[in-house]
């Protein structure tokens, strides 16, 4: 049994946790509210905590300077909503670990009770019924079973015991989960995490053989009957033989890459010391292999459909021209390069480009491609506003205001009428904030599963419409899913402009039927059409 906790230990301790969170990262990921395929809380857990195990990999006895190291790194790399509550929750325990040499159980009880207290002030408007129960739940019932407690075994144990009780009455608290079926999944990762942490105490082995989280993600299901084809991406190494080139071992290269040219495009080859590697972007991958086997034997080949989101996680930073002198600066994020490059195009400084939540780091690296006295954040996605605040207050080399702006059709609004010659900021932010707040959104895609959600009957692969944390409407086809909504939210409010933001998986023809639509009934409407390279979500509809 273990009564204290040196550095050491700590650091095994989040060792394990999180190889238990990365065996259970799929079903994290599953535990959706809503039946679309962007579930990313077990990934987003993962990549929170390890980024502060990364900066302890050295740990030493001491704690306090362990600790301290966690503390600040696990703020840093925080992604997604659960990850910043997560990380706020052990940034307070790790900060009440570093005032003592060795952590004993009652250090250790008021070491979690001050996590709880900083989760909840990470969050403006604290929720039941999801993480932060789980978390303040599981402590209150340490603190008062304090006297059964006897080595930080049970203490664990007895957090354990009261964590999975409060998971399963999540749904009771929160009515979003009951109608998905789920219990919350940040209360599901704390308890997943505590569980590995119980494993090392007891000195069981944990077994993480092919569960580790890569920084990649395929999903298969925004390819179907009707998407676009965008060809493949082929890849291969290929070792010359003297039985396929023949008497003479002769090879020319230069004619090698010009017969590769006809079959496709985005060419890149090298060629050293009898290997040849080569990457193109074909609509016919089988002939390219045909006519690269001709001259020898394939090391690896590699072939992905373009159309499928093929995601390395590595997040690029577009950054602007210089506009000047200049007030302020404007840092946004775009999930692809198209719509990055809009908004560098309507005046933002930086643009982070990612398809998956990004961390604190991620925005600090953007703003720090600024210079500006003042900075503005457009988020554009409810789980990262979390980590641009945090961003904003770990940022010191300017004022960072984090802006109201939850999804991209909001920040396109807001970005045409900025005054970039405004210098009072203040006018600058209250301007944006007002034009976020008249701007509606509703945003379509498709269930991956069967479900009832306030006596709207889904089934899979159906689609629905959704407003934030509302389903509206589900149907059998993009266009009529998408009119009825349309329909419905002009008749309750109509609006002089529909802009349609449009992913790679949607037909010309389901948007000429929804522009006709629209025009039929709504004639004074001005309609907008604004291309993105989305693949989870086919459309984002927003009202002006």
């Amino acid at each position: 049994m273990i009564e204290r906790i040196d550095g050491i230990c700590y650091k095994n301790m989040i060792d394990y946790g999180v190889r238990n969170l990365e065996i259970h990262c799929d079903i994290l990921n599953g535990l959706n509210v809503f039946p679309v395929p962007d579930g990313d809380t077990g990934t987003n857990l993962v990549m929170t905590v390890k980024n502060g195990l990364k900066a302890i990999e050295d740990a030493g006895e001491d704690i306090a300077p362990v600790a301290q190291k966690f503390a600040r790194a696990i703020v840093f790399g925080a992604r997604g909503n659960s990850g910043v509550i997560s990380s706020q929750f052990f940034k307070g325990i790790s900060e009440y670990f570093a005032k003592s040499d060795k952590v004993d159980i009652e250090l250790f009880v008021c070491a979690l009770e001050k996590g709880v207290k900083a989760a909840y002030e990470a969050v403006a408007v604290p929720s039941e019924g999801t993480i932060l129960t789980v978390i303040r739940e599981a402590t209150q019932y340490v603190r008062d079973n304090l006297q059964k407690i006897t080595s930080i075994n049970s203490l664990v144990e007895l957090f354990l015991e009261q964590a999975r009780i409060s998971l399963e009455n999540t749904p009771d608290l929160l009515p979003v989960l009951k109608d998905a079926g789920v219990v919350d999944s940040g209360g599901a990762g704390i308890v997943f995490f505590f569980e590995g942490v119980k494993k090392y105490l007891d000195g069981e082995k944990l077994d993480v053989s092919g569960k580790a989280v890569k920084d990649n993600y395929v999903n298969y299901l925004d390819f179907n009957r009707q998407s676009k084809f965008y060809g493949y991406c082929t890849e291969c190494l290929i070792q010359l033989t003297d039985a396929k080139l023949g008497c003479d071992g002769n090879f020319d290269y230069e004619s090698f890459k010009g017969e590769l040219s006809q079959l496709g495009d985005s060419i890149v080859t090298s060629f050293d010391d009898s290997k040849i590697r080569v990457h193109i972007h074909s609509f016919t991958p089988e002939r390219v292999l045909d006519f690269c086997h001709r001259f020898g034997e394939f090391l690896s080949v590699k072939i992905e459909n373009m159309s499928v989101q093929h995601t390395e996680n590595q997040k690029e930073i577009m950054v602007a021209a210089k506009r000047g002198d200049c007030s302020f600066s404007i840092v946004a994020v775009a999930p692809d390069k198209l719509l990055g490059r809009m908004f560098i195009d309507m005046g933002a400084d930086a643009v982070v480009i990612s398809s998956e939540n990004i961390s604190a780091e991620d925005y600090i690296k953007a703003m720090d491609k600024t210079s500006a006295g003042e900075i503005l954040i457009f988020p554009n996605n409810a789980n990262t506003v979390l980590a641009a605040m945090q961003a904003a207050g770990l940022y010191e080399k300017a004022k960072v205001t984090v802006l109201k702006c939850k999804d991209i059709a909001k920040c396109y609004s807001a970005l045409a009428i900025v005054d970039y010659d405004e210098t009072n900021v203040e006018a600058v932010t209250e301007a944006v904030n007002e034009t976020i707040e008249n701007v509606y959104t509703i945003t379509i895609a498709r269930s991956v599963r069967t479900m009832t959600y306030s006596e709207i009957k889904i089934e899979e692969n159906d689609y629905i419409a959704m407003d934030g944390d509302d389903i509206l409407v589900a149907g059998k086809t993009l266009q009529d899913t998408a009119w009825e909504v349309i329909d419905k939210t002009m008749a309750e409010n109509e609006r002089s402009i529909i802009n349609l933001f449009y992913g790679l998986n949607v037909l010309e023809a389901q948007l000429e039927y929804i522009e006709e639509k629209i025009r039929e009934k709504y004639m004074y409407c001005e309609i907008c059409r604004i291309p993105t390279e989305e693949r989870i979500y086919d459309l984002s509809v927003s009202f002006e």
